[in-house]
Order: C-alpha cells, then sequence, then structure tokens
C-alpha cells in the first residue's frame, strides 16, 4: 500500500495522518504548537510504527502550507523538509484553509472557511469540489473577522479545524496538492508577520501595530 504522511501545524491544533488518497485514516491530534517541536518526530513516529511502515517508504510528505501560524508552519515545515530529505521521498504541499474545507464540505457545496488570525482579523478561503477538482472561489485572505461573507456561499464553516486527513484526500486531485520542486529553499505562506517580527518593524518605524 501507498502511504503519505500528512502534517497540518498552522493552527493552535496541529495534526498528522497516514494514509492513502482513499483511505487517509484518521488525524492524530498534537496538545499545540508550544510544545510541536518536542512531539511532532515522536509522533511521526509512532503513526508510521503503527502501520509497520518506514519514512524511506512513503510516497510523500504532504504539509499545510499556510496561511495560519508562524512558529506552527515553521516548525512543521522545517519537520517536512528534514524528513524528505533523509528518506529521499516527495514533498507535497496544500493551503491549510483547502485541507479544512474539504474536510467541512461536500462534493457540490461552496464552502467558506476561517482562523483565527489574532489581532481582530481571520485568514479565510472559500472553495467548491466537484467531479473535475477544486474550485477556489475566495483565494485565501487576510480579513476583518466581522467581513461579510460573500453571497454566493452556500455553507460557511465559520471557525475550521486543521485536517492533516483531508490534506491527503487531496493527492491527485486538480487543484489539490502540488509537489515542491526543490525544497530547500522554499517557505510557506505564512499570510503576516509573524507577532514578534511586526513589533520590531512598529518600533523600527517609530509607529505602532494596528
Amino acid at each position: 500500500m501507498t502511504l503519505y504522511l500528512a502534517l497540518d501545524t498552522a493552527t493552535d491544533r496541529p495534526t498528522l495522518a497516514l494514509g492513502t488518497p482513499a483511505e487517509p485514516g484518521a488525524d492524530l491530534a498534537l496538545p499545540g504548537r508550544r510544545v510541536l517541536s518536542r512531539d511532532i518526530e515522536r509522533a511521526a513516529a509512532a503513526l508510521l510504527g503503527s502501520r509497520g511502515a518506514r519514512a524511506q517508504g512513503l510516497a510523500g510528505v504532504v504539509v499545510a502550507d499556510g496561511p495560519g501560524s508562524f512558529t506552527g508552519l515553521r516548525i512543521g515545515i522545517a519537520f517536512a523538509k528534514g524528513l524528505c530529505r533523509a528518506a529521499a521521498v516527495p514533498l507535497l504541499a496544500a493551503p491549510s484553509l483547502l485541507g479544512a474545507a474539504r474536510a467541512a464540505a461536500p462534493d457540490g457545496l461552496a464552502v467558506l472557511v476561517a482562523y483565527d488570525a489574532l489581532r481582530g482579523d481571520v485568514f479565510r478561503a472559500a472553495y467548491r469540489f466537484g467531479a473535475g477538482g477544486v474550485e477556489v472561489l475566495l483565494a485565501p485572505e487576510l480579513a476583518p473577522a466581522r467581513s461579510p461573507v460573500p453571497a454566493a456561499i452556500v455553507l460557511h464553516a465559520g471557525e475550521a479545524a486543521a485536517s492533516a486527513a483531508a490534506l491527503i484526500r487531496l493527492v491527485g486531485v486538480a487543484g489539490g496538492t502540488r509537489t515542491v520542486a526543490d525544497p530547500a529553499p522554499w517557505e510557506p505562506a505564512y499570510g503576516r508577520l509573524a507577532e514578534a517580527e511586526a513589533r520590531l518593524r512598529a518600533r523600527q518605524a517609530g509607529g505602532r501595530l494596528p
């Protein structure tokens, strides 16, 4: 069986999954960003061991590439890059919100999903899934939390749940995952500056954060 290991570390609920696009398995939730660097390697090893699998035998590693938590994404992407390099397997990526939408929406419905981006904002996007693949109705964006929902959206999933298993379901789907040709210099789409960097730039500019 060709297995993919997936991880979504864009939110306060990091998840891992191991499976195939047809049978992606269940999400394994990790405690949170504060201990992610300590737990992610151990959790991935346990997940592989539970299926008698080895990293070298994976079809690829699938990651959520943002937008989302700067710290969570940085840790998750660094782990995935290291694993792919060590095991010589492909790195695949998809927007974090696309995975959450896939987990929330039945085929044919337009769905809007959002993550808390702090400072009164959300990261949000809208998609529709069908036989032809993924239709992007609203590309991932940073928006005020009280922004109106686009009129064409049929299903508003609200605060979305990250899902590594849903990322595996997107493998091979038109508009789903894409292969990262050169993982070494590649960076995720954080969506905004890290809090510390934003404050530093504001001080350097003599201004204040919004």
